[in-house]
C-alpha cells in the first residue's frame, strides 16, 4: 500500500470512512460493550486496514504511520469497537523491532511495571502482572513486553491468549480491560525475542500516540455532531447556534477539537520522519497531553449544547463521550505526559526552550 500524497490519504480515509458508515452503527457500538465486534473486524480485514503501515515483509498491507494514524482516528470517530489501535502501534513496532511475525488476528499488547520475561536455564519465564490490558480476551496473540533493566537488552513475546491468566474487565467505555496474572509462568521459547533496551518504553509510547489519534478522532465527531445540532435545533424561531452564548461555547469546542488534532497530527509526523526517541518522546507527550486534556470540556459543552439528549444510549455522542472519558486516562493521563514534557524541558535548561518549542 502507498497512500502517500494528500489525495491518496483522503481515499484511504473515505474508504475507512464508508466501511464505518456501513458496518459500526450506533446500535453496534451498544450491542458490542464488554465484547468486541467481529464483523467489523472482518470487514476491515477484507479491505487491508488491520495493517495498513506494518511493513508487507512482516505481513502487513506497508504504508507509513500517517496512513496507519489516518485509519485509526476514522475508526475512532465512529466509537469503532475493535483493537485496531493496539495493532497498528505497538503490536506492529513491536513486531518490526524483534522480527517476530505480525499477527494475522486481532491482538493487543501487555506493558507494566511489574511485568517481567527472564530466561532460565531450562527456557524462558514470565512473572508479575500487567493490569487493564485491552482486549486480551478476544485477542489471538498478546505482545508481552518485559521491563527493561538499565541498558540491557530487553525479551519480548507473542502469546496465545489461552496459556495466560486473565480476569476479564471493561473500561467506563465498556471496551474489554483484562488484568494479565503470571506468577512463574513457562513460555515457548520460539514466542520470545531479544530486542533492544528501552523498547518496552517506545511500546508504552506508542500506546500512548495510539490513544492520541484516537481521542483526536473522537473530538472531531464530537464538534461535527455538535455543529449540526446547533444548526438545525430552533428555539424561539432561530437555531439554537446563533445565539451568542451557544455560538462562544460551539467556539471554544472547536479551538479544544483542533489544538488536539494538530498535536496528534505533529506526533504522528514526528514518528513517519524516524525521529530520534527524545524528540518523539516529546511529541507524543504533548499530543497526549493535550488531547487528553480536551476531553472533558469538549463533552461538556457537546453535552449542554445538545440539551441532554445526548446521554441516551442511542445517541452517537453518548459512546464517543465514555470513550473520551477512558482514552484519556490509558497510556498515562495528561498530567502524567505534561509532567514528562516539564521534566524534559527543565532537564535541557533554559537555552534549549525555543529550540525545543519549534522542533517538535
Amino acid at each position: 500500500m502507498n497512500a502517500g500524497s494528500p489525495d491518496d490519504r483522503a481515499l484511504l480515509e473515505r474508504t475507512v470512512g464508508e466501511i464505518m458508515a456501513d458496518h459500526c452503527p450506533p446500535e453496534l457500538v451498544a450491542a458490542s460493550e464488554g465484547s468486541w465486534s467481529q464483523p467489523l473486524w472482518a470487514a476491515l480485514v477484507e479491505a487491508g486496514m488491520t495493517s495498513v503501515g506494518v511493513p508487507e515483509h512482516l505481513g502487513g498491507s506497508g504504508g507509513e504511520p500517517a496512513e496507519a494514524a489516518a485509519v485509526l482516528r476514522v475508526v475512532a470517530a465512529h466509537a469503532g469497537p475493535v483493537p485496531l489501535a493496539e495493532a497498528l502501534f505497538p503490536v506492529a513496532a513491536g513486531c518490526a523491532v524483534s522480527g517476530l511475525a505480525f499477527p494475522l488476528g486481532p491482538s493487543t499488547v501487555a506493558l507494566g511495571p511489574g511485568l517481567t520475561i527472564r530466561r532460565t536455564g531450562a527456557g524462558v519465564v514470565l512473572d508479575g502482572t500487567a493490569p487493564r490490558v485491552p482486549y486480551a480476551r478476544f485477542a489471538t496473540r498478546i505482545l508481552v513486553a518485559g521491563v527493561g533493566g538499565g541498558h540491557r537488552p530487553e525479551l519480548v513475546a507473542l502469546l496465545d491468549p489461552a496459556h495466560l491468566t486473565l480476569a476479564a474487565g471493561d473500561n467506563l467505555a465498556g471496551e474489554p480491560r483484562d488484568d494479565l496474572v503470571a506468577a512463574g509462568s513457562e513460555i515457548p521459547t520460539d514466542d520470545v525475542a531479544e530486542v533492544p533496551a528501552g523498547t518496552s518504553a517506545q511500546l508504552h509510547r506508542l500506546g500512548a500516540l495510539a490513544r492520541a489519534v484516537q481521542l483526536a478522532g473522537a473530538l472531531g465527531t464530537v464538534l461535527e455532531l455538535t455543529v449540526r445540532y446547533a444548526g438545525e435545533r430552533e428555539q424561539f424561531g432561530r437555531p439554537v447556534g446563533r445565539f451568542q452564548a451557544v455560538a462562544h461555547q460551539v467556539a471554544v469546542l472547536a479551538g479544544l477539537a483542533a489544538a488536539a488534532g494538530a498535536a496528534a497530527d505533529a506526533a504522528v509526523a514526528s514518528l513517519s520522519r524516524g525521529s530520534d526517541p527524545a524528540d518523539l518522546g516529546l511529541a507524543v507527550a504533548a499530543a497526549k497531553a493535550r488531547t487528553s486534556a480536551a476531553a472533558g470540556p469538549a463533552a461538556r459543552i457537546a453535552h449542554q449544547v445538545h440539551g441532554a439528549i445526548g446521554f441516551t444510549q442511542e445517541h452517537r455522542l453518548h459512546h464517543l463521550t465514555r470513550r473520551l472519558w477512558s482514552w484519556r486516562e490509558e497510556f498515562g493521563s495528561d498530567e502524567h505526559w505534561a509532567a514528562e514534557l516539564g521534566r524534559a524541558v527543565v532537564t535541557a535548561g533554559p537555552d534549549e526552550l525555543w529550540p525545543t518549542i519549534t522542533r517538535i
